[in-house]
């Protein structure tokens, strides 16, 4: 029998990817849209459902950065109509989300200290932007596809004032220069965490919510 830190399941790339290129300009009514919440839009929303699409399983250990990752759907109605649904701050922020992964789940690239690396990425990394130089990443994307010199490119949801974006170069030069991008390079097979929800424990992102 597995224990919970050894039990593992294996993160199918290509379908996180195809679930990217297939919702990011559709967003899926399953989830709660951010982007039309005034908090700063929807990109890590949709990065957490493509690795959730891509195998990961939802992390509901306690409330912290490094311990949880979930999303609970209160009711069924169409894009959280009723706003009752609670998820992570690791869910639905680019900061919180890469703290969690880089303690679970894969190896921190810094991708302006050393550009080449970006080659050595794989479809189904997510990579992350600090455009404001806060110490605080404010974006995250999916890598979806290679060049034939093996640059990647990046899909994402909403960042104002551009439009949800497919196969984009990895830098976004679209915006200004930004002061820090880093990549999470996942693990092929990252790790099952299998304590059950506590919604008495656990704290949604959104506190008015609880």
């Amino acid at each position: 029998m597995f224990t919970q830190q050894q039990e593992r399941t294996r993160y199918n790339r290509l379908r996180a990817v195809r679930y990217a290129l297939s919702r990011y300009n559709n967003p899926n009514p399953k989830f709660a849209n951010m982007d039309t919440m005034g908090g700063g839009g929807d990109c890590t929303n949709f990065t957490s459902q493509c690795l959730l699409v891509g195998g990961f399983r939802m992390d509901y250990r306690q409330t912290g950065q490094a311990t949880e990752w979930w999303y609970r759907h209160v009711s069924l109605e169409p894009f959280d109509q009723y706003h009752d649904d609670w998820w992570s701050c690791t869910w639905s922020l680019p900061e919180t989300q890469l703290r969690y992964l880089m303690a679970n789940h894969g190896q921190v690239v810094d991708l302006l200290a050393n550009p080449a690396l970006a080659r050595r990425l794989s479809l189904g990394d997510i990579i992350y932007y600090d455009w404001d130089g806060e110490n605080r990443f404010g974006h995250s994307a999916i890598i979806t596809a290679f060049d034939r010199n093996r640059v990647p490119y990046v899909t994402f949801r909403t960042l104002a004032p551009s439009r949800p974006a497919r196969n984009q170069h990895w830098t976004l030069r679209h915006r200004r220069t930004a002061v820090r991008i880093w990549a999470i390079h996942l693990n092929d097979r990252p790790v099952v965490y299998t304590q059950p929800p506590n919604w008495n424990a656990l704290t949604p992102c959104e506190q008015a919510r609880k």
